[in-house]
């Protein structure tokens, strides 16, 4: 059934900021199952077929996840949209406050309700897994700082091999090194835990390319390859699918990936294609072959990485593992692949 009334929520932490439309009327409650009850009220108050609402709200992170728990046992359709959507949507603005933040979205909300569909909460599989991905990121940015923080020290003499701060933080390194095998393990495990995820993480590493880390930033970002359709739409919001540049007769720009995607699971998908290009000869033919014609090398590394998530969406629909190409291909074919 499609949405005939848009509920616009601006989310914070405490409160929730919300504009029903088209009947205009707007209401704030705390971000909390108790405002969650009054809302309910005064939505029956304001006599709303609960079937036929669309909450519409701008994705904040871990401030909408009691809500979206809430919508979820209410069965009331809801969707989440990047803010940035919204806000260059909304042409030159003046002002600002939660209720005209709540407003736009609702407007937002109301003139794309027939192509808006309600989106389903990942499930809790999915859930722990991205936060024990979260966990391990923020592992390896800070590994990461201590590493290049004592080089450049190094480099500038202002410490020395054997010294005291030299010793403080190689611990420090060391410590790291010992927490992310322990996180890793709780990643497998709780992988192993849940066939669904079990199966896919097996099918994926039948990839080369596509190692354990992958296979799990996939599953997880993915929502176990159901949150999209096909691996085109996977391949823009990672940043790896290039859009034309081009306007008129004066401008006629190379074709380039956006800035507005996922950079940090494009970062990974890219040093699973350095792995490909490294280890699969048929796409490792198809980097030199590129390379030696004048392209660019980045630019080629991202084809290769759009050719691994098509395999790795490939081998999850068709659930069968991935059978390597082992004879030379010729050149056509790499060309098509």
């Amino acid at each position: 059934m499609k949405a005939q009334t848009i509920i616009g929520v601006d989310v914070s932490k405490l409160k929730l900021d919300c504009v029903v439309l088209p009947a205009g009327k707007s209401l704030q409650i705390s971000n909390e199952k108790k405002g969650f009850t009054r809302w309910m009220r005064w939505l029956k108050e304001q006599a709303v077929n609960l079937e036929e609402v669309l909450v519409v709200m701008e994705d904040t992170g871990h401030y909408t996840h009691v809500f979206e728990l809430f919508l979820q046992s209410g069965q009331i359709d809801y969707v989440k949209l990047p803010a940035i959507e919204i806000k260059k949507s909304s042409g030159m603005t003046r002002g600002k406050s939660d209720r005209i933040d709540a407003v736009r979205i609702a407007q937002y909300g109301w003139l794309r309700k027939e192509k808006l569909t309600g989106q389903l909460y990942p499930t809790q599989a999915i859930m722990k897994l991205r936060d024990l991905l979260s966990y391990r990121d923020k592992l390896v940015r800070d590994r990461s700082g201590y590493k290049a923080r004592l080089k450049e020290l190094l480099a500038t003499c202002r410490i020395s091999k054997g010294g005291f701060l030299y010793a403080q933080q190689l611990e420090d390194i060391s410590y790291f090194d010992k927490k992310i095998p322990v996180i890793e393990k709780q990643i497998w495990l709780l992988v192993k835990s849940y066939p669904e995820l079990q199966n896919n993480f097996e099918l994926l590493q039948t990839i080369k390319g596509a190692g354990r880390i992958t296979a799990v930033y996939m599953i997880a970002y993915t929502n176990n390859f159901t949150r999209f359709s096909d691996a085109r739409k996977f391949n823009c919001y990672c940043g790896l699918a290039p859009f034309e540049h081009s306007s008129g007769k004066s401008i006629r720009g190379k074709s380039r990936v956006s800035h507005l995607a996922n950079k940090h699971i494009k970062c990974i998908l890219r040093l699973a294609a350095f792995v490909s290009v490294r280890y699969n000869q048929e796409l490792k033919q198809y980097y030199e072959r590129r390379v030696r014609e004048g392209k660019s090398k980045m630019s080629t590394l991202n084809i290769i990485g759009s050719k691994l998530i098509s395999r790795m969406f490939a081998v999850v629909r068709k659930q069968t593992p991935y059978i390597e190409q082992l004879q030379k291909l010729p050149d056509i074919y790499l060309e098509e692949s």
